[in-house]
């Protein structure tokens, strides 16, 4: 089996940052990458007109070599804190 990664990572106009993981496997290693890679452009085609201030996708193999990486940087205002 064939294993390979795609980690979404966003981080808003305050700062704070979240992520996600998911990974596509196969019995033949060339199928197991295409499927982690429609998964990278999918999370890349939501970044690219994301609302967070910086919206990134990552695909590596098992072994953690990185494959492909790509971060779009997008102009955001922090929102301010409620009043109490």
């Amino acid at each position: 089996m064939y294993q390979n990664y795609v980690v979404e990572i966003t981080k808003d106009a305050n700062g704070e940052m979240a992520h996600d993981v998911t990974w596509h496997w196969d019995d033949d290693a060339d199928k197991a990458l295409l499927k982690a890679e429609s998964k990278y452009h999918e999370v890349l085609s939501r970044a690219a007109v994301s609302d967070k201030a910086e919206h990134s996708a990552i695909l590596f193999t098992e072994e953690g070599f990185p494959v492909e990486h790509k971060c779009y940087k997008h102009a955001v205002t922090a929102e301010e804190p409620a009043a109490e």
